[in-house]
């Protein structure tokens, strides 16, 4: 497996650790379908719910990154259940997973399995089951970007019907973690990567590939009972179609990103469930020029206005974003980023001696585009000059693929999990570190934090590593977003999921009325 193929396959999936026994938390209860009370009244069984989806999907197996992305979760959780989930405190708990606990140096994790769980196909879901999946995404022909996260892991075995042990290469404290995602939607063994089969709430009835699916209740399901007995989904990556489609009737539900829709929502009789589950940020390839220069870096952090991005194209939502270290992040400590200054910005290209231009690439949302827009504005303000260059998903996953770009417009989920992101973004070894920034100190303390078991340690080292980021400013952090949920008046069972970190969705509570 090439290093672009896993990079194209991880760019569409961008997005406290010790399992056990917990109260569960809002993403527990979005997954397990167990809405607050208030949210929809008395639950009505039986109907179809239509969904509207925001991009295609491949096939539907965890391998595909995109099945287990934020956006997607509303589908992969029809069909598969997670070991663990992200949880509003930042850390994550079990969910098919009964406890996930370490030794005394992280460097062995043993996975006790929920009992009695069985896949669609009535096959167990046991520690041979999960030993089977994880062999399986390993493989290259999987082509699954958690090959990355896969390789951290020296040695696999089942102790017992429900017990697996991981051995691992090095330390690691957050190892939990990398079960929120594709490692964690375990499909059972044998079952062709075509027609992957799953212990969730539904199964598959019909499927047209990147187009439409449908889902039907799984009548020998071993948890929550759905409401619905059928969910369509449909895929309509155009922004404003896909809310046209709500208001029409055509669809219950969709997802979002544009913050005049959540905005529209409850004049349009509609009702939004959202969270800051996401932040944009400015890519800069440190690796060629323009940006292998910090004083052309960081003068760009000083000219650019932050607060009147967030009300000009965020309309006010959200927060503005002041490094890795997010407003949700557990680490968070006392967050520094440089303000609005541009006399510091032009004071830096000055002392750089450099005549700064360079090509913005920019994703086809509206959102995007105009933040794009303003940005280009402020900047030529001090005399940099940006030109923008939108690019399709296709065409921004191949620029990611193979870091030919300058600097890209960034939208993520990734650093709502603080214990998955730095890895992912800074370590230089990743292959998701896009712009090839390292320095000796990073890598010291991102490996010091990945190794402690205890959290406070931990945030002391992602602590410094935020700080260098910000320093170096390899990319420039903008705003952290609302993104989430639309649903019509006659969907009941939407959460509320305003305390979020990572927005993840099952049918299985949901109802209509």
């Amino acid at each position: 497996m090439t290093r672009t193929t896993r990079l194209l396959a991880a760019t569409a999936a961008l997005a406290g650790v010790l399992a056990g026994a917990s109260a569960c938390t809002t993403s527990d209860d979005a997954v397990a379908g167990k809405p607050p009370a208030s949210n929809g009244g008395t639950a009505k069984e039986g109907g179809t719910l239509k969904v509207g989806l925001d991009r295609p999907f491949g096939k539907l197996d965890p391998a595909d990154a995109t099945l287990t992305s934020q956006p997607m979760f509303l589908l992969a959780n029809a069909l598969f259940d997670p070991l663990m989930v992200n949880d509003a405190a930042g850390g994550v708990h079990p969910y098919l997973a009964k406890s996930f606990t370490p030794n005394a140096d992280a460097t062995r994790w043993t996975l006790e399995l929920t009992p009695g769980v069985t896949f669609s196909n009535g096959a167990p879901l046991d520690a041979q089951a999960v030993v089977a999946h994880v062999t399986r995404l390993t493989k290259p022909e999987t082509k699954c970007s958690c090959i990355v996260d896969a390789a951290t892991i020296a040695g696999m075995a089942a102790a017992g019907p429900t017990t697996v042990r991981f051995d691992l290469k090095a330390p690691n404290a957050t190892f939990p973690n990398l079960f929120t995602r594709a490692l964690g939607y375990i499909a059972a063994p044998g079952t062709s990567p075509d027609a992957v089969v799953g212990s969730g709430p539904f199964t598959v009835a019909s499927s047209q590939t990147g187009v439409s699916v449908t889902v039907t209740k799984n009548a020998n399901y071993w948890g929550t009972k759905p409401h619905v007995d059928r969910v369509e989904y449909k895929v309509l990556p155009d922004t404003d179609s896909r809310y046209q489609s709500l208001r029409s009737g055509d669809t219950d539900l969709i997802w979002t990103e544009t913050p005049s829709q959540h905005k529209q929502a409850a004049a349009d009789g509609l009702r939004s469930a959202t969270a800051p589950a996401a932040v944009s940020v400015a890519l800069l390839n440190t690796t060629t020029a323009p940006f292998d220069d910090a004083r052309v870096r960081q003068a760009m952090q000083y000219a650019i206005d932050r607060e009147a991005l967030l009300k000009v194209v965020n309309l006010g939502q959200g927060g503005v974003a002041d490094g890795p270290l997010l407003s949700t992040s557990p680490y968070r400590k006392n967050p520094s980023y440089p303000g609005f200054d541009p006399a510091k910005a032009k004071a830096l290209l000055a002392e750089s001696g450099k005549q700064v231009s360079f090509d913005y690439l920019v994703p086809s949302t509206p959102a995007s585009q105009q933040r794009a827009t303003v940005i280009q504005q402020m900047l030529g303000d001090v005399g940099i000059k940006m030109t923008v260059k939108p690019a399709d998903a296709a065409a921004q996953a191949t620029a990611l693929g193979q870091r030919q770009f300058q600097a890209l417009d960034f939208t993520t989920s990734i650093l709502g999990d603080t214990d998955l992101g730095f890895p992912s973004l800074f370590l230089a070894r990743s292959p998701f570190n896009f712009t090839g920034f390292t320095t000796p100190q990073v890598e010291e303390a991102l490996n010091r934090g990945r190794a402690a078991l205890d959290a406070a340690a931990r945030g002391t080292a992602y602590d410094d590593v935020a700080k260098a980021v910000v320093r170096d400013a390899p990319m420039l952090f903008l705003t952290e977003n609302r993104v989430g949920y639309i649903a019509s008046g006659k969907v009941g069972g939407v959460p509320a999921l305003d305390k979020a970190t990572v927005l993840n969705l099952s049918p299985t509570g949901l109802w209509l009325t």
